[in-house]
């Protein structure tokens, strides 16, 4: 029998050393004798075998766990329980990224907008863009932290809660790590058009894939169909509550009928960028149900 030192089958088998001890003190390979003159390793062509089956099914993602059930696999049943369970785990996973490929187009293609949209109020300034029009919004799955405010947000919690949003969005699966809603409740009178300046209900919320992982602050913004502007840039100061105005004046103007509740969708948010003549956002005002 031939018999093969560290670095030989290292160089055969394309493993590093370090590779080759892990495969040894995780079960993976069979005992490995020694020279009794040197105490150095030699291997033989069992633990080729081994090697080369431990790369093929690491090549499909499969588990220390479940390698060892298919190599030293003692009969038929066995060796095909693993690969089913095997074949189920990667259709899984195979499906979770189809999703969040599909959700990273949407994700992509607002960026998209909003760089657009930035482009054309550059072009055509402030007065000239394009302001207001009606939407249709879908259902939306999210995750959120409430907490209350004046609409101003003088005490800057919505910053505060922007990084617990982003904390709490890398424990469960998020669309994107990027994208951020904010919805208000009751700090604006829609008949009226006007702004009570009152502490009020707000919301910070990030859409997520699915709800697989265990969370308590999972949520759900309805579909609806409402009246929506673009606001650019900073929206402290009252330059938000200026977009604000337009919107609900325009809206008045129309003769619809608003809720006193609105979703503010960052198309370029601060996950993104910190240069805040950059930040996009989309307003959006539901209709009420007559």
């Amino acid at each position: 029998m031939k018999f093969y030192s560290t670095n030989e089958i290292c160089k055969l088998c394309g493993v590093s050393r370090k590779q080759l001890r892990y495969y040894e003190e995780q079960g993976i390979l069979s005992t490995v004798p020694r020279q009794d003159e040197n105490n150095y390793r030699y291997y033989t062509y069992e633990h080729i075998y081994e090697i080369v089956a431990a790369k093929g099914l690491k090549n499909i993602d499969m588990s220390l766990a479940k390698m060892k059930d298919v190599i030293y696999g003692k009969d038929i049943e066995s060796i095909h329980q693993s690969l089913q369970e095997q074949l189920g785990a990667a259709q899984e996973n195979l499906e979770i990224s189809l999703d969040r490929y599909k959700q990273s187009v949407l994700v992509y293609s607002k960026l998209a907008e909003a760089l657009s949209l930035l482009k054309l109020h550059r072009v055509l300034g402030e007065e000239e863009r394009p302001e207001t029009e009606i939407v249709n919004c879908e259902a939306r799955d999210v995750i959120s932290l409430p907490y209350a405010a004046t609409f101003e947000d003088e005490e800057y919690y919505d910053v505060e809660y922007l990084a617990r949003i982003q904390t709490l969005a890398q424990e469960v699966d998020t669309l994107s790590f990027d994208e951020l809603i904010y919805m208000t409740y009751g700090h604006f009178d829609s008949e009226q058009c006007s702004f009570n300046g009152e502490i009020h209900d707000f919301k910070i919320a990030v859409p997520v894939l699915d709800q697989r992982k265990p969370c308590r602050h999972y949520d759900r913004i309805p579909a609806f169909r409402g009246v929506s502007i673009i606001h650019i840039g900073d929206p402290k100061e009252e330059r938000l509550y200026q977009t604000y105005m337009k919107l609900l004046h325009w809206a008045h103007a129309q003769g619809y009928e608003l809720e006193n509740w609105s979703v503010e969708e960052w198309l370029i948010s601060p996950m993104i960028t910190n240069n805040k003549d950059l930040w996009v956002i989309r307003i959006m005002i539901p209709l009420k149900e007559k």
